[in-house]
Protein backbone atom coordinates (compact mmCIF):
# COMPACT_ATOMS: atom_id res chain seq x y z
CA UNK A 1 0.00 0.00 0.00
CA UNK A 2 1.33 3.42 -0.98
CA UNK A 3 1.29 6.19 1.62
CA UNK A 4 -0.28 9.58 1.00
CA UNK A 5 2.11 12.40 0.14
CA UNK A 6 0.50 15.00 2.43
CA UNK A 7 2.86 17.79 1.37
CA UNK A 8 1.82 17.32 -2.25
CA UNK A 9 -1.87 17.04 -1.29
CA UNK A 10 -1.71 20.30 0.71
CA UNK A 11 0.20 22.01 -2.11
CA UNK A 12 -2.40 20.87 -4.66
CA UNK A 13 -5.24 22.05 -2.43
CA UNK A 14 -3.44 25.35 -1.96
CA UNK A 15 -3.13 25.96 -5.70
CA UNK A 16 -6.69 24.85 -6.49
CA UNK A 17 -8.04 26.95 -3.63
CA UNK A 18 -6.00 29.99 -4.69
CA UNK A 19 -7.20 29.80 -8.29
CA UNK A 20 -10.79 29.31 -7.13
CA UNK A 21 -10.54 32.21 -4.65
CA UNK A 22 -9.00 34.50 -7.28
CA UNK A 23 -11.82 33.72 -9.73
CA UNK A 24 -14.65 33.88 -7.19
CA UNK A 25 -13.24 37.04 -5.62
CA UNK A 26 -13.05 38.76 -9.00
CA UNK A 27 -16.69 37.84 -9.61
CA UNK A 28 -17.66 39.23 -6.19
CA UNK A 29 -15.92 42.51 -6.99
CA UNK A 30 -17.90 43.06 -10.19
CA UNK A 31 -21.32 41.83 -9.07
CA UNK A 32 -23.92 44.20 -7.60
CA UNK A 33 -23.43 44.17 -3.86
CA UNK A 34 -25.90 42.58 -1.46
CA UNK A 35 -27.72 40.47 -4.02
CA UNK A 36 -28.03 36.69 -4.04
CA UNK A 37 -25.32 36.15 -6.69
CA UNK A 38 -22.91 38.31 -4.65
CA UNK A 39 -23.58 36.20 -1.56
CA UNK A 40 -23.12 32.90 -3.43
CA UNK A 41 -19.88 34.00 -5.08
CA UNK A 42 -18.75 35.42 -1.72
CA UNK A 43 -19.41 32.10 0.00
CA UNK A 44 -17.36 30.29 -2.64
CA UNK A 45 -14.60 32.88 -2.19
CA UNK A 46 -14.61 32.47 1.59
CA UNK A 47 -14.48 28.66 1.49
CA UNK A 48 -11.71 28.71 -1.13
CA UNK A 49 -9.74 31.28 0.88
CA UNK A 50 -10.00 29.18 4.04
CA UNK A 51 -8.64 26.20 2.05
CA UNK A 52 -5.80 28.35 0.70
CA UNK A 53 -4.81 29.52 4.17
CA UNK A 54 -5.15 26.17 5.96
CA UNK A 55 -3.05 24.60 3.21
CA UNK A 56 -0.50 27.44 3.43
CA UNK A 57 -0.17 26.91 7.17
CA UNK A 58 0.36 23.19 6.54
CA UNK A 59 3.19 23.67 4.04
CA UNK A 60 6.71 23.88 5.43
CA UNK A 61 9.61 23.94 2.99
CA UNK A 62 12.24 24.93 5.53
CA UNK A 63 10.38 23.80 8.67
CA UNK A 64 9.97 27.43 9.75
CA UNK A 65 7.14 29.90 10.10
CA UNK A 66 7.72 32.22 7.15
CA UNK A 67 6.22 35.30 5.54
CA UNK A 68 3.55 33.32 3.70
CA UNK A 69 2.47 31.67 6.96
CA UNK A 70 2.15 35.11 8.56
CA UNK A 71 0.12 36.30 5.58
CA UNK A 72 -2.17 33.28 5.94
CA UNK A 73 -2.88 34.18 9.57
CA UNK A 74 -3.59 37.82 8.61
CA UNK A 75 -5.83 36.60 5.78
CA UNK A 76 -7.85 34.35 8.08
CA UNK A 77 -8.25 37.18 10.60
CA UNK A 78 -9.33 39.63 7.88
CA UNK A 79 -11.82 37.12 6.53
CA UNK A 80 -13.24 36.47 10.00
CA UNK A 81 -13.61 40.18 10.78
CA UNK A 82 -15.18 40.83 7.38
CA UNK A 83 -17.70 37.98 7.53
CA UNK A 84 -18.70 37.59 11.17
CA UNK A 85 -20.78 40.78 11.50
CA UNK A 86 -22.57 40.05 8.22
CA UNK A 87 -23.41 36.52 9.32
CA UNK A 88 -24.56 37.27 12.87
CA UNK A 89 -25.63 40.89 12.91
CA UNK A 90 -27.83 43.52 11.47
CA UNK A 91 -26.48 45.15 8.35
CA UNK A 92 -25.80 48.55 9.85
CA UNK A 93 -23.66 51.21 8.15
CA UNK A 94 -20.65 50.22 10.27
CA UNK A 95 -21.11 46.50 9.52
CA UNK A 96 -21.39 47.17 5.78
CA UNK A 97 -18.27 49.36 5.81
CA UNK A 98 -16.23 46.85 7.85
CA UNK A 99 -17.34 44.05 5.55
CA UNK A 100 -16.47 46.02 2.41
CA UNK A 101 -13.02 47.05 3.61
CA UNK A 102 -12.07 43.67 5.10
CA UNK A 103 -13.22 41.66 2.12
CA UNK A 104 -11.52 43.90 -0.44
CA UNK A 105 -8.33 43.85 1.64
CA UNK A 106 -8.58 40.05 1.85
CA UNK A 107 -8.68 39.89 -1.95
CA UNK A 108 -5.78 42.36 -2.19
CA UNK A 109 -3.84 40.13 0.21
CA UNK A 110 -4.60 37.08 -1.90
CA UNK A 111 -3.35 38.82 -5.05
CA UNK A 112 -0.29 40.12 -3.18
CA UNK A 113 0.59 36.69 -1.79
CA UNK A 114 0.17 35.16 -5.24
CA UNK A 115 2.41 37.86 -6.69
CA UNK A 116 4.98 37.13 -4.01
CA UNK A 117 4.86 33.41 -4.78
CA UNK A 118 5.21 34.13 -8.49
CA UNK A 119 8.13 36.49 -7.85
CA UNK A 120 9.82 33.83 -5.72
CA UNK A 121 9.35 31.23 -8.45
CA UNK A 122 10.51 33.28 -11.43
CA UNK A 123 13.02 35.51 -9.65
CA UNK A 124 14.98 32.86 -7.77
CA UNK A 125 18.28 34.56 -8.60
CA UNK A 126 17.02 38.10 -7.92
CA UNK A 127 17.69 37.99 -4.19
CA UNK A 128 15.65 37.99 -1.01
CA UNK A 129 14.20 41.43 -1.75
CA UNK A 130 12.00 40.27 -4.65
CA UNK A 131 9.16 38.76 -2.58
CA UNK A 132 8.56 41.67 -0.17
CA UNK A 133 8.85 44.17 -3.03
CA UNK A 134 6.28 42.25 -5.11
CA UNK A 135 3.90 41.97 -2.14
CA UNK A 136 4.32 45.62 -1.12
CA UNK A 137 3.84 46.85 -4.68
CA UNK A 138 0.57 44.97 -5.09
CA UNK A 139 -0.69 46.12 -1.68
CA UNK A 140 0.11 49.78 -2.44
CA UNK A 141 -1.68 49.62 -5.79
CA UNK A 142 -4.65 47.76 -4.32
CA UNK A 143 -4.74 50.08 -1.31
CA UNK A 144 -5.02 53.10 -3.57
CA UNK A 145 -7.91 51.48 -5.44
CA UNK A 146 -9.60 50.38 -2.20
CA UNK A 147 -9.49 53.84 -0.65
CA UNK A 148 -11.07 55.32 -3.78
CA UNK A 149 -13.67 52.65 -4.65
CA UNK A 150 -14.84 51.22 -1.33
CA UNK A 151 -16.20 54.51 0.10
CA UNK A 152 -18.18 55.05 -3.11
CA UNK A 153 -19.58 51.52 -2.96
CA UNK A 154 -20.44 51.80 0.74
CA UNK A 155 -22.17 55.16 0.18
CA UNK A 156 -24.19 53.65 -2.67
CA UNK A 157 -25.14 50.64 -0.51
CA UNK A 158 -26.19 52.84 2.38
CA UNK A 159 -28.31 54.95 0.05
CA UNK A 160 -30.19 51.78 -0.96
CA UNK A 161 -31.01 50.71 2.62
Amino acid sequence: MVGVDWERAWATGHVIGACSALAAGAVVLVLPKGQHAHRVAGAIYAVALVLVNVAALSLHREDTFGVFHALAVVSLATLAVGLTPMLVGKRSPVVIAVHAYCMTWSYAGLVAAGSGQLAAAVGEDAGDWIVPVAIATVLVICGAAIFVRVPLTVDRMLGEL
